[in-house]
């Protein structure tokens, strides 16, 4: 039953960083590009928008991520 429990956790885990990890990677991404210096407005603007929109998706993302984590640590046979 507990091993059970601790794949289920697992899973749930998973589901999260697959959902997760890219919205991360887009807002990586945007990141570096507004730390280009050589970047024109446009593309500023966009990458500017594009992280926007990452850490609102990100935010309620991590909500999520921070309780399956707790919830497979607590899980954790001592």
């Amino acid at each position: 039953m507990a091993k059970d429990t601790l794949q289920s956790s697992l899973t749930r885990l998973k589901r999260y960083l697959a959902e997760y990890r890219p919205q991360l990677e887009k807002a990586i991404a945007a990141i570096q590009t507004l730390e280009t210096p050589d970047a024109d407005e446009e593309t500023f603007s966009q990458a500017l928008a594009d992280l926007h929109r990452c850490a609102t998706v990100l935010e309620s993302y991590s909500e999520g991520m921070v309780d399956a984590i707790d919830q497979f640590t607590e899980e954790q046979p001592d």
